[in-house]
């Protein structure tokens, strides 16, 4: 077996299945463009647009590297009550090798004003989510391998999620657990000493504006996702907004990787973005990068009034 195939089979038994181990990775879908991408991992952020939102996103991560993750994800929410309260659907599908993770979710948040300035959001959001693991669907060297050989398996279960949006015209700050409820994915038997389970996460983002000048605006921001057993996951970002158009920046996660985004406003109503990782793990020598491709629709036409422009969060 060459080296290539030993790092994707490597890949997918330690960074995904923990069929019979307990998984102590982050399980929850990765973003580089977290910033516009909110409604993910915090239900709060529903409806803080003007309009009705939609946005498609998908990630090709590690190139290069057979198994690797891909990530698709569709979101729409939009205001309700006059702009007091927000409705939202998520659907994303996370792949990783033979292991698919499916996730439905419908959002609901409320707003309150706390000066005339500032708003705090508080979101909930139900649904359910789907794992299915098919071992012996991998095109193996060895095809007698009795690790393989096991039938595809299947977990549903449903899920609860929390969170909370504290924001101004120039900045915000969220915390949220996307995911109340833990739960196991395969029982202990005789033949192993570990679980596998999801772990309930913590996420914590923030970001500030600054007006250089007229025709340019630099914002920070950054996403820390804590998980137990699991090290820290900090994204750092510095993105610059040039004449109410284009977005470019660059992003660090450390450890893992430094990312280049650029985002486009082609409109009012329509963004286009994209991101490219640069690995800098151990994964350096196989992988290609990872790329990031986002689609964002606001439709004026469900708001009473013409949609803000510019958005910056």
């Amino acid at each position: 077996m060459n080296i290539r195939k030993k790092i994707s089979i490597g890949l997918i038994l330690t960074v995904s299945i923990g069929f019979a181990n307990t998984v102590m990775a982050q399980q929850e879908p990765l973003y580089t463009q977290y910033m516009f991408n909110t409604l993910s991992v915090n239900p709060a952020y529903t409806g803080t647009t003007n309009a009705l939102n939609m946005l498609a996103l998908s990630r090709i991560q590690w190139v290069g590297i057979n198994g690797a993750p891909r990530t698709y994800t569709f979101s729409m929410h939009t205001p309700l009550n006059a702009k007091k309260a927000g409705v939202g659907l998520s659907i994303v599908n996370d792949e990783v090798g033979p292991v698919r993770n499916f996730y439905l979710s419908g959002s609901y948040a409320y707003r309150f004003k706390l000066s005339e300035n500032t708003t705090l959001s508080l979101g909930l959001k139900a649904g359910f989510y789907n794992n299915t693991v098919g071992l012996s669907s991998l095109n193996l060297t060895q095809g007698n391998d009795p690790s393989f050989q096991q039938n595809q398996s299947k977990k549903f279960q449903p899920n609860l999620g929390f969170g909370a949006y504290y924001y101004s015209e120039k900045w915000y700050v969220g915390l949220a657990i996307p995911k109340l409820i833990q739960s196991e994915l395969g029982k202990q038997t005789p033949s192993t000493n570990s679980i596998s389970e999801l772990k309930r996460h913590y996420f914590l983002i923030a970001g500030y504006v600054f007006h250089l000048n007229p025709d340019l605006v630099f914002k920070p921001s950054f996403v820390e996702k804590v998980v137990e057993g699991a090290p820290l996951s900090t994204d750092i970002t510095a993105q610059f907004f040039y004449k109410e158009r284009f977005w470019f920046g660059t992003s660090y996660r450390f450890g893992d990787a430094i990312a280049f985004l650029f985002e486009m406003r082609m409109n009012d109503q329509l963004m286009l973005g994209y991101s490219y990782d640069i690995t800098l793990s151990k994964l350096s020598g196989f992988s290609k990068g990872s790329h990031e491709i986002l689609l964002s629709i606001d439709f004026d036409k469900f708001s009473p009034k013409k949609i803000k422009s510019p958005r910056y969060f």
